[in-house]
């Protein structure tokens, strides 16, 4: 006699093998497109010119590994009076800021410090002019004895390129300006500004209450105006950061890994720009010689900040 085969065991095998294989398709492609929707950037940027030395992010040279969270990350910004072309092709420091961020806090300080503040004997604009950015961050670093992983280089054509790509950044004007070396001519109160307006503003120190403690204050308040700008675009419209990656990869050169630099990004949109304090490094005006530079007297302004990144 012919032994009973049972048919619906084998049947229910086979319906569960093709759900199983239809959840793994359904995985396989949804991931394939993910993967094509969060390199689309990429691809895009690969297709653009290579970017220019004119503007960049780079690692200070000890640093390795990926950054600990854990403490806070200091950033230098150094921006150059280079019209157009490589920071370091001659040009002075116009700008010149640390960034401490805390990503436990979701806060950080921004230490402002005036372009001609004296320093081993010299200004540091004229350090970045003769010696280069990174002679000039080795002297903040060392005045500071902040531990800087990162530092930024910008100078005029690409910022402001930069800038007009990302639609602009909103500005509270403090006072009117009237300033025709720069360019600055703005009512006080909130101004849309590009890439030009947002540059002339920043550079405006004849036309400002207390000169170039003005002007690097101001800076300050361009940096945490941009901060609130990324934090707001991305976190209302995800897919808008990868704007941000593109013009990111046109206008600027990158050394630092991209995992590395989107992790510090992800970190820069959770910081709440009310959290980051704007903080003038003190001083007072003199003269080296027939040179009219800043004596900078910090007191514990750096300690203050060493620790957390808050000030």
């Amino acid at each position: 006699m012919t032994p009973s085969v049972d048919i619906l065991p084998r049947y229910r095998r086979r319906i569960v093998n093709r759900v199983v294989w239809s959840l793994v398709t359904l995985i396989v492609v949804s991931l394939l497109a993910a993967s094509w929707w969060v390199s689309e950037p990429f691809r895009a940027a690969a297709q653009s010119p290579s970017p220019t030395e004119a503007v960049g992010i780079h690692r200070v040279q000890e640093g390795s590994g990926q950054p600990d969270f854990s403490q806070p990350i200091f950033i230098a910004v150094l921006g150059s009076d280079t019209r157009n072309g490589p920071p370091d092709s001659g040009g002075g420091c116009d700008a010149i800021h640390i960034v401490a961020i805390n990503a436990q806090q979701k806060a950080g300080t921004i230490l402002n410090f005036p372009r001609d503040s004296y320093l081993n004997g010299r200004k540091l604009t004229d350090i970045c002019r003769r010696s280069g950015f990174e002679s000039a961050l080795e002297v903040l670093k060392s005045h500071t004895g902040l531990p800087v992983q990162y530092y930024v280089k910008t100078e005029f054509s690409n910022f402001m390129a930069f800038i007009d790509e990302l639609g602009g950044v909103e500005i509270n004007v403090p006072y009117p300006m009237n300033d025709p070396p720069s360019g600055a001519f703005f009512n006080a109160g909130p101004v849309h500004m590009q890439g030009g307006d947002l540059l002339a503003f920043s550079r405006n120190r004849k036309n400002t209450p207390r000169g170039d403690f003005s002007r690097t204050e101001n800076q300050g308040a361009v940096i945490i105006a941009s901060l609130g700008k990324f934090r707001n675009e991305v976190g209302s419209d995800p897919h808008r950061l990868f704007d941000y990656i593109k013009a990111t990869q046109r206008h600027i050169k990158i050394t630092v890994p991209l995992l590395e630099v989107f992790k510090l990004a992800m970190v820069a949109k959770e910081i709440d720009p009310a959290a980051m304090q704007n903080v003038n490094v003190p001083g007072s005006s003199g003269s080296a010689g027939s040179a009219s530079v800043v004596y900078l007297s910090p007191g514990d302004t750096y300690d203050r900040v060493r620790d957390d990144g808050v000030y």
